[in-house]
């Protein structure tokens, strides 16, 4: 699955991504293979938390990825929404996404584009803050597919992308490049 951690406000993101990753961390050295971590993708500053984000059903009671609380007739099918979540007090939530949309996507630039375009872009739209999403790379990305990386998302998503990004390292956790 993907990750994609919430913040509420760039005033508290070195706190709120220090307490992150050290839940980040624990999660990855206590729920088995670490081989199959989930990528965390990015930080996105985002006042309200998850609240009003796409919600999927939770386990296997739906059988597709469908909005939570849908009548069995006629499931609403998401294209990302949320399968989990993990939030301490209003500081962070750390949500695990899932839905169509990122299956289809083969690598992990092309599932940060699918959470800018469908989810991200469409609250930004209505408050227009900038800067308001920190992408988040590998330990073991190049500098070059990073910056590769980074241009393309400036181009692409003018004014959401933070002026800086962070790395997410298995070991060592969530930290400020």
């Amino acid at each position: 699955m993907t990750a994609l951690l919430l913040i509420p406000s760039v005033d508290h993101a070195e706190t709120a991504v220090e307490q992150a990753s050290e839940y980040w961390v624990h999660q990855r050295r206590y729920r088995g293979d670490p081989a199959r971590n989930d990528a965390l993708l990015g930080i996105w500053v985002r006042r309200e938390l998850d609240a009003d984000l796409p919600a999927l059903c939770p386990g296997d009671h739906c059988g597709t990825d469908t909005v939570e609380g849908s009548s069995a007739g006629d499931p609403s099918v998401v294209p990302v929404g949320i399968r989990t979540s993990s939030a301490v007090s209003g500081l962070w939530s750390m949500c695990w996404l899932a839905g169509p949309a990122l299956r289809d996507a083969h690598d992990p630039h092309q599932r940060r584009c699918r959470i800018l375009d469908l989810l991200v872009q469409p609250a930004a739209a209505v408050r227009s803050t900038p800067g308001e999403f920190f992408p988040v790379f590998a330990r073991t990305d190049s500098p070059e597919s990073i910056d590769a990386h980074l241009t393309e998302l400036g181009s692409r998503y003018p004014y959401l992308i933070a002026s800086h990004w962070y790395v997410d390292d298995p070991e060592q956790g969530i930290s400020a490049r």
